[in-house]
């Protein structure tokens, strides 16, 4: 199976690295904050050290862009406790309202790295909902 591109967001940044993060249907828990899955950890990992210790202390303010025309920034940060990673639940909030995701709603995720801005790089997220699937009724 072709790895999934972003075909509903148009007005990201061109260029840079982008990369499937996950897929996957938004839980309850994802309400107040979105756990970033899948490939997520794996990703994060390698960003410069700067960008995680960021991350780790107090949070790393990026860029979410999703369908139709928004970007909105929000923090992304470490969880301890359960050792994830994780949005920023207020922030997170608003990117629920404007792109309408609810519970249930199944979304894919992509990083857009740009390793050459900046001191360490600039990273976004893409995030949009997947299509149902009308021969899968509903899909996964």
């Amino acid at each position: 199976m072709a790895t999934p591109q972003p075909n509903q967001i148009q007005h990201y940044p061109i260029g840079g690295e982008l990369e499937h993060l996950f897929t996957r249907t938004m839980t309850q828990d994802d309400m107040l904050g979105l756990v970033l899955v899948g490939d997520s950890k794996s990703f994060l990992t390698t960003l410069p050290k700067p960008m995680l210790d960021e991350i780790g202390i107090k949070g790393l303010e990026i860029e979410i862009y999703t369908p139709p025309r928004n970007k909105i920034w929000v923090a992304i940060y470490y969880d301890r406790a359960v050792k994830n990673f994780r949005l920023e639940k207020i922030a997170w909030a608003e990117v629920l309202v404007k792109s309408d995701f609810k519970v249930g709603d199944k979304i894919a995720c992509w990083s857009l790295y740009h390793a050459d801005l900046g001191p360490n790089g600039i990273l976004a997220l893409l995030i949009e909902k997947v299509p149902i699937d009308i021969d899968n009724e509903g899909g996964v």
